[in-house]
């Protein structure tokens, strides 16, 4: 290639195509062979040393070098320090209390629910409680003044009193549910609201086991008095079943009275049955030949009207159709012709789209016979793109047209073959047309002498039914006397077994009643045994398990200590990225100068790692330190947590380093890129499995989700397993970086134009 002199001293490329590759070490002579991993460790030493010597030349220099050794220490110690217990300041946070609260009496004792709130949530002090009126309050939630309000309604204590007294004697009157209102302005603070529930829930909690246990411990004083009660009751069974047992003597004396009279009446009944039944049977088959005879006019009747209205129906259906054959061959002609025009339109559609396509296949050929010609005529490339981009949109109408025209043709075939069909269909109406028109006018010839004939019945049917009724009426009267006598011997009959039945009834009534009153006596006297009557001691400890039947006995297989512990793992993580990314604003990825002397790629590589990684260990050493010794958040294994913390800012290093030395600038944003999508994925404050589905497949892949469980684990005092799987990953992508830097340095030892003159930086 042609070259003219550069002020480097070297070959100076004549364009931007081309390229000057730099002499490997591997082409010179030397006196002596040396080991590879030898070569590799002079050359990163050669240009470690190069570069901490360039970032330590200046009084300037070394702070900033100190400054990016800070910066871990600085994100996550200030965060952690102001978030490391914020529940233990909480008294600090205004919120306004309001009592409206009138009081109330049960049981003549003055009750005053609302005040006694009030001076338990300011004893706790978990707020600021600050008391005034309902306006200043809503007002200074609006503004900011407060973080909440909570009136307490003036019906708070009468409605809590409406508990006790429900289960009271002599208080018929439900319960009322007592309400504590909370109101909150998220628009100040979201983490507000949240804080306020909670004590207020606490709060609304304690009232509501107060209340219980005085509830409770009523309904148990009341057994005592149930139990006295039964008994007396049980006394009174014992009398009633005394009295019913001679009650009972005089209804057996009853009955046998009323058995002897229903024997004759039954007698008297039997005969007028006899007598009715045989007058029925007669009404029976003179009204059943009645309906017979009313049923043969009714049908007649209906026939003669069905065969008028089919005769009058078939005669119209035949006016109807006799012009039927010849307009269905007309159709069928109209049919054949639009059916033939069809086709004739589809060939010609067929032969305009085989044109369309072969004209954007000759536009096609033509471009590339016109890309051809421009380079040719010695365009440059972007100026060739330009052309062919002009004529690529005008092109671009034609070929949405042919796309139009074969939509066209397919719909135009499609209706072509239905058209056929179409005619198909016609003709075979037209050739079953007369057959249709002749059958129709034979039914409607039958038709007519149907309904002459059922007219004519119908005449002959009529005087049968008047000679029918007659009969029957005659029927009817004797049956309607013999049944008037039997019904009257059956009422005396019925009357005698009431009588009878209520006899047998009442003796066994009394008898039953008897025996009730003796058991609801012996049951009284056992249910007056069974109810409890509980002694002051034992109605405590009854109402403390009817109020709180159920404890909760908490464990954790690890747990931390504060807020800022719980938040340390995700932040540790966080800031070493941010550390790792920061250094490489001011470490120099790969040397020029090292691969212009032809040293190994991977020396070249580890050169400019080393330095980035030995600030990352200052920066892992002073981050553990504020945490574990001025922060005091105790982790459960410290020095684990150091190596852990030394081999994740290592391998964050190494990756931020990977992606300058190949992309420069831009690597640095995908650096950027990458911390964002580790900050949402990492499941560092919400579980990840409540990310969603592309950030949970992200949290399985990026190396910082694995260190934030394993920090987790180290700092709670969990299980090993996350740390061993940390270990492996973090440890893989460190072997992967250090190994695309090193590709990354070979590369760089052939230059190009840009590389000399870059774009950006």
């Amino acid at each position: 290639m042609s070259s003219r002199p550069d002020p480097t001293g070297g070959p100076r490329p004549s364009d931007e195509g081309d390229r000057l590759e730099l002499p490997d070490a591997g082409e010179r002579p030397r006196a002596r062979r040396s080991s590879p991993l030898a070569g590799v460790g002079a050359a990163a030493r050669a240009s470690s040393g190069a570069e901490l010597r360039r970032l330590l030349a200046s009084p300037m220099a070394r702070l900033a070098v100190l400054a990016l050794a800070l910066v871990p220490v600085l994100y996550a110690g200030l965060y952690l320090w102001a978030n490391h217990d914020p529940y233990q300041r909480l008294d600090q946070v205004p919120a306004a209390l309001v009592v409206e609260d009138e009081g109330a009496s049960t049981g003549g004792v003055l009750l005053s629910v609302g005040s006694q709130v009030a001076r338990d949530l300011e004893t706790d002090g978990e707020l600021d409680w600050q008391r005034t009126d309902a306006a200043d309050a809503a007002e200074g939630v609006r503004d900011g003044r407060y973080e909440a309000s909570l009136l307490v309604p003036a019906t708070f204590s009468s409605d809590l009193a409406s508990v006790q007294q429900a289960v009271s004697a002599g208080e018929p009157a439900p319960p009322r549910q007592a309400q504590l209102e909370l109101t909150t302005n998220d628009a100040t603070s979201y983490l507000g609201r949240t804080i306020a529930e909670r004590v207020v829930a606490a709060t609304q909690q304690a009232v509501a086991d107060q209340v219980g246990e005085q509830a409770a411990s009523s309904f148990l004083v009341g057994f005592s008095t149930v139990s006295q009660q039964l008994q007396q009751a049980a006394d009174g069974a014992g009398a009633l079943a005394d009295g019913l047992g001679q009650a009972s003597e005089g209804a057996d004396g009853l009955v046998q009275g009323a058995d002897a009279l229903l024997t004759g009446q039954r007698a008297l009944a039997e005969g007028a049955d006899g007598l009715a039944t045989g007058a029925g049977q007669l009404a029976d088959g003179t009204g059943a030949a009645v309906a017979g005879v009313d049923q043969l006019v009714t049908g007649v009747e209906q026939l003669d009207d069905g065969a008028t209205a089919l005769a009058g129906g078939l005669g119209q259906l035949r006016d109807g159709t006799a012009a039927l054959p010849e307009q269905a061959r007309a159709l069928a002609d109209g049919a054949a012709a639009v059916a033939e025009g069809n086709a004739q339109v589809a060939q010609t559609a067929d032969a305009v789209a085989t044109a369309s396509a072969e004209a954007v296949a000759g536009l096609t050929a033509a471009r590339g016979d016109l890309e051809a010609q421009l380079r040719d005529l010695g365009l440059d490339d972007a100026q060739v793109a330009a052309v062919l981009a002009r004529t690529d949109e005008l092109v671009a109408p034609v070929q949405d047209a042919q796309a139009q025209v074969q939509e066209a043709d397919a719909s135009l075939q499609a209706l072509a073959t239905g058209s056929a069909q179409v005619a198909q269909g016609a003709g075979a109406l037209a050739d079953a047309a007369p057959a249709l028109a002749q059958g129709v006018a034979a039914s409607a010839d039958g038709a007519d002498a149907l309904a002459t004939g059922t007219g004519q019945l119908l005449e002959g049917v009529r005087p049968l039914a008047a000679s029918a009724r007659a009969l029957d009426e005659g029927a009817s009267a004797l049956a309607d006397g013999a049944g008037q006598l039997a019904a009257g011997e059956d009422q005396a009959v019925t009357g005698t077994e009431q009588l009878a039945e209520g006899a047998r009834a009442l003796a066994t009534g009394v008898g039953q009643a008897r025996d009730g009153a003796a058991s609801l006596r012996d049951g009284l006297v056992q249910g007056a045994s069974g109810v409890p009557d509980l002694s002051a001691d034992q109605r405590e400890r009854a109402v403390g398990a009817i109020n709180d039947p159920v404890v909760t006995a908490s464990a954790s297989t690890a747990q931390v200590s504060t807020y800022g512990a719980g938040l340390a793992p995700y932040l540790l993580a966080l800031s070493l990225w941010i550390g790792g990314y920061v250094l490489f604003l001011v470490v120099r990825p790969l040397s020029r100068r090292a691969a212009a002397a032809g040293r190994s790629a991977l020396g070249t590589a580890l050169g400019g790692y080393g330095p980035a990684a030995a600030v990352g260990v200052v920066q892992s050493v002073l981050l553990w330190t504020v945490v574990v010794a001025v922060l005091r958040l105790e982790p459960a294994a410290p020095l684990g947590l150091l190596a852990l913390l030394l081999l994740t800012s290592a391998t964050f290093v190494a990756v931020v380093h990977a992606l300058v030395a190949w992309f420069g600038l831009t690597g640095q944003f995908a650096g950027l890129v990458l911390l964002v999508l580790q900050l949402v994925s990492s499941g560092g404050t919400f579980p990840w499995q409540t990310l969603p589905a592309p950030l949970a497949a992200v949290h399985q892949v990026l190396p910082m989700s694995y260190a934030v469980e394993a920090f987790r684990s180290l700092t709670a005092g969990g299980s090993a397993r996350p740390v061993l799987v940390a270990v492996a990953v973090l440890g893989g992508y460190l072997v992967l970086a250090l190994a695309a830097s090193a590709l990354a340095a070979r590369r760089g030892r052939v230059l190009s134009p840009a590389d000399l003159r870059p774009a950006l930086g």
